[in-house]
């Protein structure tokens, strides 16, 4: 979108006719050639308290957004003897360092597009390759600490300081590097194999060759991020769309009940098998039913990332389902404290590596403070849940079947009353027949 172009579209100055105004508008043309990939986190997500330092690097800059931290300055005098233990390792394919540097240099105007306008207006062509070398290797030697088990056993004795230091603030490393502005183009292959190894380690999903949408998916891939997205959500499954049984239940509830309110209507929970954030289908079996959801591990690394890929969904180029936005939305739903969490926990959707339960409710609850869902998010469950939780009869026997075998004694309590029962049927229909 040109600067001009706008000013003259949107300026209010008296010396432009309104006849001329309004055809400017009409004859608009969107002039942009290059979207910018590399986006800056939205405003509304910054300004709110719950979200405060989840956006912005504690240890380690990647790309011009964030280049020049005073907070970064120590690990920035890192990435050199970083790059060099990089190369080194690349030896063995017969790369030299300059071939490595002109792989950056052949993709630098393409990679200086990639951001927003202005943000590298302060850099010439040389000094905005060499912060990409830089950056490409340190983030890829990173990639390939985390891939093998034993990561101290292979460093030399002259880098030694240098991993001491990385070691002791790695975990915040990992951390930075799925940060919405600390991410650099994804403009070659020529490494693929090693960030699709780092994403399985990362994920715990499969990194093998997939249905064609994968493949493609990954040539489509601006930066690191978008790939944790791509593996969150993959194997793609298409959600049913019914809308016009929305439309013909108008009064259809529009979010899930907790965990807790689910149960006492005869609901139960299983977790899906595929792990894929939109996985959610609910099933109705007569008088019970079955609520799939994706299973997910909580952690201290969990907050950042799923509030750098909603902020990634909530940027103007961004992905348009916003599938990690409904996720969050459903589970903070269905989750109101931790009874709630304890019962997800007991059905293996919850790996709760955060601490205590009350925790991990206040987790959800707190990530999800001002997002809103697609309405058409999860739908076809959420009209299923809702036609199983109008009949009565659903919840009176959830409630029997909760009163009479939610333990062993209440269970024996139960089954020792039909037996007293049965024994004074038995006792009278004998007495009546002696007679």
């Amino acid at each position: 979108m040109e600067d001009d172009q706008i000013c003259e579209i949107t300026s209010d100055c008296d010396c432009i006719p309104k006849d001329q105004w309004l055809i400017s508008i009409e004859k608009y043309v969107d002039q942009t050639t290059k979207k910018p990939q590399m986006e800056r986190v939205p405003s509304l997500l910054r300004q709110n308290k719950s979200y405060t330092n989840c956006y912005d690097p504690l240890i380690v800059s990647i790309g011009p957004y964030h280049h020049g931290n005073q907070k970064c300055e120590e690990f920035e005098k890192l990435k050199i003897p970083i790059s060099h233990k990089f190369w080194y390792a690349c030896i063995d394919n017969h790369v030299s360092i300059e071939q490595l540097y002109e792989e950056v240099v052949k993709v630098g105007k393409s990679a200086r597009e990639c951001y927003n306008k202005g943000w590298t207006d302060g850099y010439d062509d040389e000094l905005f390759n060499r912060m990409m070398f830089l950056d490409a290797c340190f983030v890829l030697h990173i990639m390939f600490i985390v891939r093998i088990e034993n990561a101290h056993n292979w460093t030399d004795e002259n880098l030694k300081e240098v991993y001491d230091r990385l070691d002791k603030s790695f975990y915040h490393v990992l951390r930075d590097l799925f940060l919405l502005e600390n991410q650099i183009p994804l403009l070659t292959n020529s490494f693929s194999n090693a960030v699709k190894k780092f994403l399985k380690k990362m994920t715990g999903r499969s990194s093998e060759s997939g249905p064609e949408e994968e493949i493609q998916n990954w040539d489509e891939s601006p930066h690191l991020l978008h790939l944790v997205r791509q593996k969150l959500i993959w194997p793609f499954k298409h959600e049913k769309k019914n809308l016009m049984a929305y439309i013909r239940e108008p009064n259809a509830r529009e979010s899930y009940l907790s965990v807790t309110e689910l149960q006492s209507a005869g609901i139960y929970f299983k977790p899906s098998k595929t792990r894929n954030l939109i996985d959610v289908e609910f099933k109705s079996r007569l008088v019970f039913g079955t609520l799939t959801l994706p299973s997910i591990r909580v952690d201290h690394l969990t907050k950042t990332l799923l509030l750098n890929l909603v902020a990634y969904e909530m940027c103007p180029h961004g992905p348009s389902d916003l599938r990690v936005t409904s996720y969050i939305c459903l589970m903070d739903s269905l989750i109101d404290n931790a009874d709630d969490v304890k019962e997800l926990k007991k059905r293996r959707i919850l790996i709760n590596k955060l601490g205590s339960d009350e925790k991990l409710a206040q987790f959800f609850n707190e990530i999800s403070t001002d997002l809103v869902p697609p309405f058409l998010a999860y739908l076809d469950a959420k009209l299923k849940i809702d036609n199983h939780c109008k009949h009565k009869g659903h919840i009176w026997m959830a409630e029997w079947v909760h009163k009479y075998f939610s333990s062993p004694w209440a269970l024996m309590a139960f089954l020792g009353a039909i037996l007293a029962l049965a024994l004074t049927m038995a006792q009278t229909y004998f007495a009546a027949y002696q007679r």
